[in-house]
């Protein structure tokens, strides 16, 4: 029986057999309906980056329905657990199963995700995809950390020690269970990091996303000078008072939102400065941006990491030569990429933007 977070914390998981993909980082657990490296990715790295911050449930839900508010495919059905302070936090989405006590939770009849806060004490819980058996508590594997194959799960309490006397049969099972099943597929590759992902330069005149706006030149005309003393004043009706407040200049219409993973929705009718301590900036007390803090415990954000600027009709995002770098997915790229310094890109909708741990959306329909 499990009372707390940190009860949580030293549960065991024993996964079982399937076509999906169970992960385990830190306190959070994730069950995905697919083995696809490349499908799997995205919510494998949300996960981590939950974990990477403390693994409070609070963020592990808002990250995934953002996450699938903002996604162009169609989700493969997966359920996410971690714990909260005052119970389990369990996202569903698609048709997979999750049983917590008595509970039963599933987004097989929901038109959009299932997401539920199970208070503590929390006993007995198992996840299974569409057509998945629950494994046996009495299996001999185990998932303490990582990625593997699977299709179900089954967290337990914390493990005994066997008998002396069965000790060698316990062993027996295991060696002739390991011999008559296939070797699993590799697991898919690790999140990328600041170390591991290249710096890409953008191609000459490009950027990735949409192309940038062309920068402002000055119209010149040309025009013939009248001298005053030729107007007839009589041919020409003076210049009629405005008092109609909609023909006055007004503030500009807003290109979106950004949303992050928090839940925080910040409305682009200006520019903002993205970091640790924007508000600090002197550009931020002016009035010329807004402050969007992120926070982040891994203290790889800089106290002004990126800026989002307003060039027309366009939201582009500016790293700020940050030292460990602004990464971006841009819809319909399979990879995260890591901005070169000070290097530009102009946000589409379904835009993510990773900074340290945190991760933000671009959201062009919101307004």
């Amino acid at each position: 029986m499990r009372t707390s977070a940190q009860d949580w914390a030293s549960s065991i998981v024993v996964p079982g057999p399937g076509d999906g993909t169970l992960a385990r980082i830190g306190p959070v657990v994730l069950l995905v309906g697919s083995s696809d490296p490349d499908v799997v990715r995205p919510y494998v790295d949300h996960a981590a980056m939950v974990a990477a911050n403390g693994g409070q449930g609070r963020q592990l839900v808002r990250g995934y329905a953002m996450l699938l508010s903002t996604a162009t495919d169609d989700s493969p059905g997966f359920a996410a657990l971690a714990p909260h302070d005052t119970g389990l936090s369990v996202f569903v989405d698609g048709d997979v199963t999750v049983t917590v006590d008595d509970t039963v939770i599933s987004g097989a009849d929901s038109l959009a995700w299932v997401e539920r806060l199970v208070p503590w004490p929390v006993g007995s819980v198992t996840v299974a995809l569409p057509g998945a058996t629950t494994p046996d508590p009495g299996s001999p594997y185990r998932l303490h950390d990582g990625v593997v194959p699977a299709g179900a799960l089954l967290v337990t309490g914390p493990a005994a020690e066997p008998a002396d006397d069965s000790m060698l049969s316990r062993i027996a099972e295991v060696e002739e269970m390991r011999a008559t099943q296939p070797p699993p597929p590799p697991p898919p590759s690790p999140p990328p990091t600041a170390d591991s992902i290249p710096v890409v330069p953008p191609a000459p005149g490009q950027s990735s996303g949409r192309p940038l706006p062309p920068p402002y030149v000055p119209e010149e005309v040309s025009f013939q000078s009248v001298l005053l003393d030729d107007l007839d004043d009589e041919s020409f009706e003076p210049l009629p008072i405005v008092d109609d407040s909609s023909q006055v200049a007004r503030a500009r219409e807003p290109l979106g939102v950004v949303v992050l993973d928090d839940g925080s929705v910040y409305q682009l009718d200006v520019p903002y400065l993205l970091g640790r301590d924007p508000a600090s900036d002197e550009r931020v007390r002016s009035g010329a941006f807004r402050a969007l803090p992120v926070i982040d415990t891994s203290n790889q954000v800089s106290r002004v990491h990126a800026r989002v600027e307003l060039r027309g009709p366009d939201a582009v995002l500016v790293d700020n030569v940050s030292t460990n770098g602004t990464y971006v997915h841009v819809p319909q790229t399979d990879d995260w990429m890591r901005m070169p310094p000070g290097g530009e890109l102009v946000l589409v909708h379904g835009t993510r933007v990773r900074i340290g741990h945190r991760t933000l959306a671009f959201d062009a329909k919101a307004r």
